[in-house]
């Protein structure tokens, strides 16, 4: 899914929350989905079903999803670390030390999204043929390198 973290605020959102696919990773393929926004899908699909009522106030990824799971629990949870089909990490940052949004009160997470380091080539120097013939086997060749 696309790396998204969207925290809105309170209850009903003051901009509808939307979040389109780029491109899918880690395995995952589904037809017609990329370049849509996959919350009216999954809204629909809830809508569609009928059996519960719930809606959608925020998309993050398995980085962030990781870290607010711990955090439910332990409020002292600071980072959010995947190792697996591919590693990223994400933290809990102070607004006064962002500069690219406005205000300093409160905290934001910052999502590293670093597992796509070598998708414009920059580790081909490096690769052993080993890797290369991974990646050519993999569901996305060329990513996530």
């Amino acid at each position: 899914m696309s790396p998204v973290l969207v925290s809105p605020p309170s209850p009903p959102l003051a901009v509808p929350l939307q979040s389109i696919l780029v491109t899918w990773t880690k395995g995952f393929k589904c037809s017609s989905v990329e370049g849509r926004d996959v919350v009216s899908l999954l809204r629909k699909s809830i809508k569609k079903r009928g059996d519960f009522d719930i809606d959608i106030v925020a998309v993050v990824n398995d980085t962030v999803g990781t870290m607010m799971t711990c955090g439910y629990d332990d409020q002292n949870c600071e980072v959010g670390l995947i190792v697996g089909t591919g590693t990223n990490a994400c933290y809990m940052e102070e607004m006064r030390h962002i500069d690219l949004v406005e205000g300093d009160e409160g905290r934001m997470c910052i999502n590293m999204e670093w597992g796509a380091f070598g998708d414009d080539g920059v580790l081909n120097d490096i690769r052993t043929e080993f890797d290369r013939e991974i990646d050519m086997g993999s569901l996305n060749p060329g990513k996530q390198l």
